[in-house]
């Protein structure tokens, strides 16, 4: 989920190289939670696809920063801790809930909702750190909760209630990427971001090696189809679409990368209706635009946590909460 941040200094020339970088890590990610969707619907457990995803994702980073700058797996011994309770908190426990809600309600609902996560760092931002809540957060607020409630079927009882499962786990993502972009910023000072991608990704890998190590699943026979939606998974759902965001994250600002971010729902239920055949109802449409203008609101208004040049670069990780 890309994070909430200060409006940074005017694009660079050809800026418009870095808003396609960043549009197409949201593509990606769009994209590739279709994929996800069909291998967790075709009897694939979610445990071990995060577990195996995680871990390829790590030791792929580890072993590129080993290569390119191994100065950039060093930690000091006070944030190691810090980045443990990252990446189990933020990266494990936010997977699990993706995909668990994935496996029950439509994609476009599930990534919607999932992109309430700006307002609830506003809300913390507000609350916690005493930033001034502004008439622009009150109507973006209003607007995005609106939206949820429409995109959720709010208006019809009985399909909340059979979705019950999937809408809470959405939430409950929302709230883990919330909490991701909060402590990561007590971070950001001091850690790279491939950095804090790589300890992040490892401390969620090894926590679900301990649930669902995930040799059961590289050893396990599978149709070539299954081990191409792993693939994609692991590059176009991590890899790609992070070093996209933090190529194009140099060339714009963090605020205006993260509203071009706001196109991966867009793409996710454009490919899940032509892939999957998932529609959204006019009143979920609405919804939907309701969720994006408000995302759109809280960064005209600037984001809600004022960072410093080098906290806005380092927090790019929060891009992706996939």
């Amino acid at each position: 989920m890309p994070p909430v941040t200060m409006t940074g200094p005017r694009p660079r020339p050809r800026a418009w190289v870095g808003y396609a970088l960043v549009a197409a890590a949201a593509a990606s990610w769009g994209a590739q939670s279709v994929v996800a969707k069909l291998l967790l619907t075709s009897g694939l457990d979610a445990a071990a696809l995060i577990s195996t995803r995680t871990a390829l994702a790590t030791l792929t980073l580890v072993a590129a920063l080993a290569g390119i700058n191994p100065r950039l797996l060093r930690v000091g011994r006070g944030d190691l801790g810090r980045l443990v309770v990252l990446g189990i908190v933020g990266m494990a426990f936010s997977n699990y809930t993706y995909y668990f809600a994935l496996q029950r309600i439509p994609v476009a609902t599930a990534v919607l909702l999932i992109y309430t996560a700006p307002l609830l760092v506003l809300a913390a931002s507000v609350f916690l750190y005493r930033e001034p809540l502004l008439r622009t957060d009150l109507l973006a607020a209003t607007a995005t909760l609106l939206g949820a409630a429409l995109v959720v079927r709010a208006y019809q009882p009985a399909v909340l209630q059979v979705n019950l499962a999937g809408v809470t786990a959405s939430i409950l993502n929302a709230v883990a990427w919330a909490f991701y972009s909060l402590w990561g910023k007590t971070l950001s000072p001091r850690v790279s971001p491939w950095t804090m991608l790589t300890y992040s990704l490892g401390s969620g890998a090894a926590f679900w090696t301990l649930l669902a190590p995930p040799w059961r699943l590289l050893l396990a026979p599978h149709p070539p189809l299954v081990w191409a939606g792993i693939a994609v998974v692991v590059l176009f759902g991590t890899l790609l679409p992070f070093a996209l965001f933090l190529a194009g994250l140099a060339r714009i600002s963090a605020a205006h990368a993260s509203v071009t971010a706001t196109v991966e729902p867009v793409v996710a239920a454009a490919v899940a209706f032509a892939v999957l055949g998932e529609r959204l109802d006019w009143p979920q449409l609405v919804g939907a635009v309701l969720i994006l203008s408000g995302i759109g609101l809280l960064h005209v208004r600037g984001g809600p946590a004022s960072v410093t040049p080098r906290a806005r670069t380092a927090r790019a990780p929060d891009a992706g909460r996939r």
